[in-house]
């Protein structure tokens, strides 16, 4: 995370949205290991590993976001949920097949 732009390069793919431009915010368990999923308009989502290193700056970034509930957002990590949960969403228009924590 530097100055509005989330970043994650992995060994199979990577990229960077804009804090500022991010659309929806889902956690998705049922990856080999779990990841965030950043979603941006115009932009492929960019899949975060929960692990990855300085993942905990990603907490940083995520708080600023307009309405999200952390305590939530945490208990949706302990909660290992079996489906990908929309954990934060700038708009109305979600997916159908997304919950809404």
């Amino acid at each position: 995370v530097d100055e509005g732009r989330i970043s994650y390069f992995g060994p199979l793919e990577g990229g960077a949205v804009a804090a500022s431009e991010l659309e929806r915010l889902i956690l998705d368990p049922t990856g080999r290991p779990p990841c965030w999923v950043l979603e941006q308009p115009g932009a492929p989502a960019l899949h975060i590993p929960v692990n990855a290193s300085g993942s905990e700056a990603l907490f940083d970034a995520f708080g600023a976001l307009p309405g999200l509930d952390t305590r939530r957002l945490l208990s949706h990590l302990d909660r290992k949920a079996p489906m990908p949960v929309v954990v934060w969403e700038r708009r109305t228009a979600r997916p159908p097949n997304y919950r809404l924590h």
